[in-house]
């Protein structure tokens, strides 16, 4: 599969994002074909879709078979590497986790070789990278500058020891330790970075520039202004080493990808068809009480109007705006007014009016 491939596959399941989708479909071609892969750090406030694209690369070396041998891929917290950094093992417990990671993918009688080379062709998505500051305001943070080294030192290419976890002939478990060349392993680490994104924001607007008002369409088609600041647009080299992000350690990302703030279009999408998406998931809950939600399109439209005044939290914005409009429906649907008797059985009706009633303020 080439690029556009993956990205057709991999964008089915991520929404509003499709240049970080592109980068990520480059990367992760490169990666299966051997060529020098080159690491990716992806920033986007929570709700953008970070977690989201890593589980549709898993998604997709897991549905095919033949793609088995670069499957093996484990996720690691950025503030637990930090703590295992400060240990001194922070890359043994990368390699570990990839390699027990492995074992289970392939069965306990595949052979050493095949485990070792599921290993060294592995993926680490390290979250909340944006953790592992090297300061806090002036004072320095001694185990983020621990984590970034300890990480730097394993995404160099090295060849380091890793216990494969093996099985004998008499089916005991059992460990061997093996030389592991790290150069293949594709490394994704994506983080909010929250205070960068008003680092760069108070740069751009320093001696009193007018913030980027720009005319923005709602859901409904209507049109207001607004400030969208997309930092992605403004990101400088200098604004992450500022941030605290060693310029050793950004070396060994050949792609900074800037996740967008999503607009309402891509909000309704996510409110109604993307895998576990929120309409039919509660649609699913209410058919317990015998009863169908039915939401209309000019109460999706609000509810998704209402998730963009906190474009910072992405769909997260969402789910909280529909979790506030459901919370005493939830509880007793019954007594609501807004059971109706329909065509074929009882239906739960949100529209305009009752979505405005039932979202305070």
């Amino acid at each position: 599969m080439r690029p556009p491939e993956l990205n057709d596959l991999l964008k089915k399941h991520v929404i509003g994002q499709g240049p970080a989708v592109r980068e990520v479909a480059v990367a992760l071609y490169k990666h299966l074909v051997g060529h020098t892969t080159g690491n990716i750090l992806m920033i986007g406030g929570s709700g953008t879709g970070k977690t989201t694209i890593m589980r549709a690369v898993e998604g997709l070396l897991r549905d095919r078979p033949d793609l088995a041998e670069f499957g093996t891929v484990v996720r690691m917290n950025a503030n637990l590497m930090a703590d295992l950094a400060s240990r001194g093992l922070q890359s043994t417990a990368v390699l570990d986790k990839l390699a027990i990671e492995a074992r289970s993918r392939l069965g306990d009688r595949a052979p050493r070789e095949a485990v070792k080379r599921c290993v060294e062709h592995g993926i680490v998505f390290i979250d909340e990278v944006d953790k592992i500051r090297s300061h806090v305001g002036n004072q320095p943070n001694v185990s983020g500058i621990v984590a970034q080294e300890s990480l730097l030192t394993l995404m160099e290419s090295e060849r380091q020891a890793v216990q494969l976890p093996i099985v004998s002939p008499t089916g005991t478990l059992g460990r061997e330790s093996t030389v592991i060349d790290t150069g293949g392993i594709l490394f994704i680490a994506g983080g909010a970075f929250e205070e960068l994104y008003d680092q760069v924001f108070d740069r751009v607007t320093a001696g009193g520039k007018n913030p980027p008002y720009r005319l923005v369409t709602k859901a409904d088609g209507s049109v207001e202004r607004r400030i969208v600041f997309q930092m992605a647009d403004h990101l400088a080299h200098s604004d992450l080493f500022s941030y605290g992000i060693t310029p050793q350690f950004l070396a060994r990302f050949d792609s900074i990808v800037t996740l967008r703030a999503l607009q309402a279009k891509d909000l309704i999408t996510i409110f109604k068809e993307v895998p576990g998406a929120i309409l039919p998931t509660s649609q699913a809950y209410f058919a317990n009480y015998g009863l169908e939600l039915v939401v209309t399109p000019e109460a999706i439209n609000l509810i998704a109007d209402k998730a963009t005044d906190n474009p910072r939290l992405g769909a997260r914005a969402l789910k909280e705006v529909f979790a506030r409009i459901m919370r005493e429906l939830e509880y007793d649907p019954h007594t609501s007014p807004y059971v109706k008797k329909g065509p074929s059985g009882d239906q739960l009706v949100l529209d305009l009016a009752a979505v405005k009633g039932l979202l305070p303020g």
